[in-house]
């Protein structure tokens, strides 16, 4: 399958749907798009996890949010997209937003690095970093990388 097409299937099975499930706050959706063995590394906090650590994280924070009913949202943009037939390495920028009940929103922005692979014919998150780099990143920082569709910038 030729890389575009690779690229289109990454943000048809994994992206677009990571982005429902952060956006309804459906942790057990967001999960699903992990591998069983998936790794999750933030250097930001210096901890590394495997899927039931990071669900012990992920659970209750998604579970508070929709209990106070505050609004989640996740943007991803590229700065490089590697795709091969079963496996995929993407880095680039993410928007988070809360919008909590009653309160200012909140922006926050960071660098993400993922591996992906095929379990059972779809593709699910292996390993997932991410860091903040100490607030290096910004609105600008995220603009300039390019936009999920853009998937011929990186065709080849």
């Amino acid at each position: 399958m030729p890389a575009i097409e690779l690229l289109r299937e990454l943000n048809n099975e994994l992206w677009r749907p990571f982005r429902a499930a952060y956006r309804a706050r459906d942790a057990a959706a967001f999960l699903a798009l992990h591998a069983p063995d998936a790794i999750r590394a933030s250097g930001t906090n210096g901890t590394v996890h495997g899927l039931s650590d990071y669900a012990a994280q992920v659970e209750p924070w998604f579970a508070g949010l929709a209990a106070r009913n505050d609004a989640a949202d996740i943007a991803f943009r590229f700065t490089e997209r590697v795709a091969a037939a079963d496996l995929a390495s993407e880095r680039g920028v993410y928007r988070i937003v809360i919008e909590p009940v009653g309160a200012d929103r909140l922006v926050f922005h960071g660098r993400f690095h993922t591996f992906a692979r095929k379990v059972d014919g779809r593709w699910r998150i292996a390993v997932d970093y991410d860091t903040t780099d100490g607030g290096a990143v910004t609105a600008a920082t995220f603009e300039a990388a390019a936009a999920l569709e853009d998937v011929e910038r990186f065709a080849g």
